[in-house]
């Protein structure tokens, strides 16, 4: 009987002495200071958002750095603080070991920009508004006209079709949308008017277009003898001289 009671108060003893080293422990850890703020951002080379706006969003929350210590950090709330800006789509916020906030950026992908009146802005890679930065602008295709519910989805796929072509995406700069919903295409290099008439069959027109355009390279031909060029008809590519 003393030995089973011995033991248990051994036991007892050590259990006691690990929480009192771990309560120690935590409390020193939640005590200490946050170092900095590192902010990495994913998948894009270009920054839509730099490094120290992302650092300021964190700040606003705790305006001295410095005196931040780990018992008061709400890491969901930093991170909904961070998404605040438009130009982000998911950030992940966590602290390292050697107290450090280490804030992974996700920035949205800008696939066109849409110029109608006074309205100025990118459509994102999932066809919805986006502002634009004043650090960084994208080289995408210009979309002249109205974009509502009617037509995003669309235009987003236009705009897909022509950013995954390397020969589209080089030669194809903008898109006209018409009042009454006719589009015209817009070319870097050929000064023709290009017809592209309503969203079905879009992928075939852009690859008419493509190959034509192929055509007169390979031909040699003189681009400047067309005025206009129509893709509505899917068989064939009808020019104006």
């Amino acid at each position: 009987m003393n030995k089973i009671r011995w033991s248990d108060v051994r036991i007892l003893l050590i259990c006691g002495l690990l929480l009192f080293l771990y309560s120690f422990t935590n409390k020193r850890g939640n005590e200490r200071e946050v170092d900095n703020i590192y902010v990495v951002f994913k998948e894009s080379e270009e920054h839509f958002v730099t490094a120290e706006e992302i650092r300021n969003l964190v700040k606003n929350k705790f305006p001295k750095i410095s005196k931040i210590t780990r018992s008061v950090l709400d890491l969901n709330n930093l991170e909904k603080n961070v998404l605040k800006n438009e130009l982000i789509r998911n950030a992940d916020v966590y602290l390292t070991v050697d107290n450090k906030i280490i804030v992974d950026i996700w920035q949205k992908k800008a696939i066109g920009r849409v110029i109608d009146g006074s309205k100025n802005y990118y459509l994102d890679e999932f066809g919805k508004s986006m502002p634009l930065s004043t650090n960084y602008s994208d080289r995408v295709p210009m979309v002249q006209g109205t974009v509502n519910a009617n037509n995003e989805r669309e235009i987003k796929e236009i705009l897909e079709l022509i950013n995954k072509d390397e020969f589209l995406r080089e030669d194809i700069t903008g898109i006209i949308i018409e009042p009454k919903g006719t589009l015209m295409l817009v070319s870097r290099t050929n000064r023709f008017d290009i017809l592209f008439g309503g969203f079905e069959e879009k992928e075939v027109k852009l690859q008419n277009y493509k190959a034509f355009v192929q055509y007169l390279i390979r031909e040699d031909v003189e681009h400047d003898i067309y005025k206009y060029i129509n893709l509505k008809f899917t068989k064939q590519v009808v020019c104006t001289k």
